[in-house]
């Protein structure tokens, strides 16, 4: 089974204080990233199979990105380039590794995404649709990833969101809640931060996930930092530990976590057996779970986001 990432590819401008002439000064160092891509980054890591459809500019960045991506071996072909520039996140850490962005994104590439970029994507049963809330975020960007979605449910393609709410990708935040809570209602899998959740939803959260469920998502995912991961399918629900970790950088520990999901899932269902059976037993849900979260506590133990996500190895030597 292929995992198709579909949103953007950016440069990630770290910021990091080094000492420099008896000063302690910030310097920001590029990193490859763009949640999309980190999990199809992620996927390949692993050792399945991945690619991504996106847009990145006619400039050093776009060639710098396309390039990386090729060296993970994630499949390239339907990144094309656009006359916007390739997007920027300057990302600040504090001191327990949470992050601050600032996103340069006016006029960028990724959002010249389109329906005619998408429609010659082949898609099959063992096809996984996997998307961000970015790409809902503008009303291009929603046309084109509704069609995909839509296409993808008549080719019984699998479909998977993370929220990953980032207000700075928004011509207008106060559209989110409702653009992101009418796009979840088609998944097949949700993905969430409860952070994420407080700042859509507030108190209506708990509300919403259980309309999700109503809807038909299979598999609904709240993460809370070190705390258990909370799960919620049609038959079961509960809570997952995470592995303890020191923490660097939180920069793609989302990414890390739902590319191992998506990744074991994959492995899980090549024998042909379909999701909802699949997740009908919860001892399958925790097997998710636990590539799930070691990745994510690899993720967070270095810094930057491809460097940063987990080999088959690395999950392997984790308690």
């Amino acid at each position: 089974m292929q995992i198709l990432c579909l949103g953007e590819v950016l440069v990630d401008m770290l910021g990091q204080y080094v000492e420099q002439n008896g000063e302690h000064i910030k310097i920001f160092r590029p990193f490859a990233g763009g949640a999309p891509a980190n999990v199809a980054v992620a996927v390949s890591k692993l050792g399945g199979s991945s690619a991504l459809i996106s847009k990145v500019g006619n400039d050093s960045f776009g060639k710098m990105l396309v390039s990386t991506l090729k060296s993970y071996e994630v499949d390239t072909r339907f990144i094309a380039t656009s006359e916007g520039k390739t997007a920027l996140a300057f990302v600040d850490l504090d001191e327990s590794g949470e992050r601050t962005f600032d996103f340069y994104v006016e006029n960028a590439a990724h959002k010249d995404i389109t329906d005619a970029d998408v429609s010659g994507v082949p898609l099959t049963s063992q096809t996984l649709v996997h998307l961000c809330s970015g790409s809902f975020s503008t009303p291009q960007l929603r046309a084109s990833s509704a069609s995909l979605i839509q296409r993808a449910k008549s080719c019984d393609t699998l479909n998977c969101m993370d929220i990953n709410y980032r207000p700075g990708f928004w011509q207008n935040p106060e559209q989110a809640p409702e653009i992101i809570d009418n796009a979840a209602r088609k998944m097949d899998i949700i993905k969430a931060s409860q952070e994420e959740m407080d700042a859509l939803y507030g108190t209506d959260a708990g509300h919403i996930v259980q309309q999700w469920q109503d809807a038909g998502v299979s598999l609904i995912l709240l993460t809370d930092g070190a705390q258990p991961v909370s799960y919620l399918s049609a038959t079961s629900s509960g809570k997952f530990d995470v592995p303890a970790t020191t923490v660097k950088d939180t920069t793609a520990a989302g990414d890390a976590f739902i590319g191992g999901l998506l990744y074991q899932l994959s492995t899980s269902l090549a024998s042909g057996v379909q999701l909802k059976e699949f997740l009908s037993k919860s001892e399958n849900i925790h097997t998710l779970l636990n590539v799930a979260t070691r990745c994510g506590a690899i993720a967070v133990s270095r810094f930057g986001a491809f460097d940063a996500l987990p080999s088959q190895a690395d999950i392997n030597n984790i308690s």
